[in-house]
């Protein structure tokens, strides 16, 4: 099975998928009119118009896809920002602790430092 959702991965991807089936339909519709017993003026006309309708949906299809991309970037800085500040609020708790043990440590000194002066 395909993989249409990695192209690094030697996948499709997406867009070419959706342009292999465009070309295909577009194709089929073109063969359809040329083997239907009909005048030449209004072949060419149905073309045109499967065409310009293959056309609208290609751009649809463009405008979507940039939209959902739009929503994965604002989504993906949404998540940055929280982790930034997940970040910094841990880097502040753990200065807190460090911070906490270095006066612990003073003062245990501090306590050791008087008693050895009472022994001298």
């Amino acid at each position: 099975m395909m993989d249409y959702d990695n192209e690094s991965n030697g996948g499709l991807g997406y867009s070419a998928l959706g342009i292999a089936l465009l070309a295909g339909a577009a194709a089929g519709a073109v063969t359809a009119l040329l083997f239907a017993p009909q005048a030449g003026e209004r072949t060419r006309e149905q073309i045109r118009h499967q065409a310009n309708r293959a056309w609208d949906r290609v751009v649809a299809s463009r405008e979507r896809m940039n939209e959902r991309v739009e929503e994965l970037l604002d989504t993906i800085a949404i998540y940055s920002e929280e982790l930034v500040q997940k970040g910094k609020d841990l880097s502040d708790r753990e200065r807190q602790r460090l911070n906490d043990g270095i006066a612990l440590a003073r003062t245990e000194l501090d306590r050791l430092r008087r008693k050895l002066s009472r022994l001298d």
